[in-house]
């Protein structure tokens, strides 16, 4: 059986330029130092499913340590991944931390695309983690989670790496969104091949994918009272900017569900951590779960996603709408 994850492992090395004296490797992972912060790279033995070698990887950056659920450190993570990237904020509260974390399931099929996608994502997840780790330190009532290589002790000075955020994607981002136009306007095609129902234009689509059932939102009447919607919907948008990292698209999957704002908090991280986990039926972790802002008092979940302009591809945003639908099947599972 082939190895797509240890192949991934690889390719993410060097294409972030791992320097040796700064990391430590291990069978099936490392661990990287870009500055004051541990970065974890793994992924599981490979396993068989649909006919291909399939391997879960995981990347997480160390955040904050010796977390105080006396501070109520989910209402910070909500507000923070609700501008969410690449990576989700989660609270592991057992361990009393938080880690900034992604996965995806990695095999012969995507391992020659994926590189550039995660490459990006582990850069942005490590910048994100320096930046905020001592405010949601004091937030959270913890402390930062600095540690050291284990003998090349304390790294003076950041990794080059780390500066790419500020030099490569924020220009790009100063640009019109490259997912504007050609990109976005064959999206409801995509969605009818399908079976779901859409509209899409130049700027992003709207799209209902499975939940409880696949008859849209149109063919209800809502003004029934055992009226239950049994679709997610999925938008992208081209013209809404991240307030760090510009123009690129942003995508949103808001599920049909009205838990309670307080249990939306716990919920969203919950879902987070089970994503971050991955597995064979989890979606790929390449955002984050939050209150749904959208909705009344932030009754709801939602999953938020931005793609910044440097990934701008064929294929990325379609693919994005298909773990969407993977994702609303695995919450609906999730949340029972």
């Amino acid at each position: 059986m082939s190895d797509p994850g240890l192949q991934m492992l690889g390719i993410l090395h060097e294409k972030l330029m791992i320097d040796d004296r700064w990391a430590t490797r291990r069978e099936r992972g490392f661990t990287w130092w870009g500055y004051r912060l541990a970065q974890h790279f793994e992924v599981d033995p490979p396993m068989g499913s649909q006919g291909l070698s399939y391997c879960n990887l995981r990347i997480w950056t160390e955040v904050v340590k010796d977390v105080d659920p006396a501070a109520q450190p989910l209402r910070s993570l909500g507000v923070v991944n609700l501008q969410a990237t690449l990576s989700a904020l989660v609270w592991d509260e057992q361990a009393a931390t938080i880690n900034e974390c992604c996965a995806i399931g990695v095999h012969e099929d995507n391992v020659g695309w994926l590189g550039d996608l995660l490459a990006t994502a582990a850069v942005l997840q490590n910048t994100a983690a320096h930046s905020r780790a001592h405010a949601l330190a004091r937030e959270c009532g913890g402390v930062a989670a600095a540690s050291n290589h284990p003998t090349s002790g304390l790294r003076p000075e950041m990794d080059d790496m780390l500066n790419v955020p500020e030099q490569v994607v924020v220009p790009e981002g100063a640009k019109p969104s490259r997912f504007e136009g050609p990109l976005s306007q064959g999206l409801a095609q995509f969605a009818a091949t399908m079976g779901w129902y859409g509209n899409s234009d130049a700027t992003g689509i709207v799209v209902e994918v499975p939940y409880t059932g696949i008859r849209p939102a149109f063919t209800q009447n809502p003004q029934a009272p055992d009226t239950a919607l049994e679709t997610a919907l999925v938008r992208t948008f081209t013209d809404q900017t991240h307030p760090q990292f510009g123009q690129g698209a942003l995508l949103v999957t808001q599920l049909p569900v009205a838990p309670g704002s307080d249990e939306s908090v716990d919920l969203a991280n919950r879902l987070n951590a089970a994503e971050a986990a991955g597995g064979a039926t989890a979606a790929p972790l390449l955002g984050a779960w939050c209150p749904d802002v959208l909705s009344k008092d932030g009754n709801g979940l939602a999953f938020c996603s931005f793609l910044p302009n440097i990934l701008a591809r064929p294929m990325l945003l379609e693919n994005q709408i298909l773990y969407q639908g993977t994702r609303a099947q695995f919450a609906r599972t999730f949340l029972g």
